[in-house]
């Protein structure tokens, strides 16, 4: 028995706005309207994702604005996030509600905009990155997304990865040593990204992978799923507390 499931969302545009800069009759309103559509019901599966993680893949899609079938096709992954919930027992994902989730991302962060303003927004608009990116180049947008919020740079003597040791713990709680042990490889394949030093998959792949290069994408997965399990995490925190800030305060005790 195939079973069909729909998702209705109500999406409010105001043209006068959408189109206060642009000449609708040249470039095509209704095309604009379309993409804006599917952007936006883009955000509401990513939000759905930061409730429950990787509870929502998107294998193909038919949507319909106002009773007409778009031309508009997509797909939408969130694998990496499904799977912290095996690799990353040591991680605690907080009880939130959708409703929750959109209302945060709606009145404390510049989501739904095209560029990002604010740390909180560089480290969403890199976890939108999971649904797109190949394996090989998530790990740079994970990273980034992972120092967006904990890196500010106030601290020149400390390395990220004591930051980010020293703040996730204090977030999040004690992170287990083998937990630290991933990020500090992963950021070292991040690194060697940057740097051109790194291997990597071509774009469209012309012949099977052979078996060292499938050992070489799951000790990779293994990476991703720890950091983005590390960023889904905290992004939660945020939500939960309906904050966009992180600022770490050094307390002294005298005994």
């Amino acid at each position: 028995m195939r079973i069909k499931k729909y998702i209705h969302v109500k999406i409010e545009i105001d043209e006068n706005e959408l189109f206060n800069d642009i000449d609708s009759d040249e470039f095509g309103w209704e095309n604009i309207l379309d993409d804006t559509v599917v952007s936006r019901l883009k955000d509401v599966l990513f939000v759905m994702n930061l409730a429950y993680p990787g509870c929502i893949h998107v294998y193909k899609s038919v949507v319909f604005r106002d009773g007409r079938q778009l031309p508009i096709r997509f797909a939408y992954s969130s694998d990496i996030s499904s799977w912290v919930y095996e690799d990353c027992k040591w991680l605690v994902f907080e009880s939130l509600s959708i409703q929750q989730c959109w209302d945060w991302i709606t009145s404390k962060t510049s989501f739904l905009s095209y560029i990002s303003r604010t740390p909180i927004d560089r480290a969403l608009f890199a976890l939108s990155y999971e649904s797109v990116a190949k394996e090989d180049m998530y790990i740079f947008y994970v990273m980034l997304g992972i120092e967006a919020i904990y890196n500010d740079g106030s601290n020149k003597e400390d390395s990220i990865m004591e930051q980010l040791r020293r703040k996730a713990q204090a977030l999040l709680g004690q992170l287990p040593r083998k937990a630290i042990k991933s990020l500090n490889e992963m950021y070292g394949m991040r690194s060697k990204l940057v740097h051109g030093s790194a291997n990597i998959y071509k774009c469209w792949p012309s012949e099977d992978y052979e078996e060292e290069e499938y050992e070489q994408l799951s000790v990779e997965r293994k990476f991703m799923v720890t950091a983005t399990g590390l960023l889904l995490a905290t992004i939660q925190k945020f939500i939960k507390a309906n904050a966009n800030t992180l600022s770490e305060t050094v307390t002294v005790e005298l005994k």
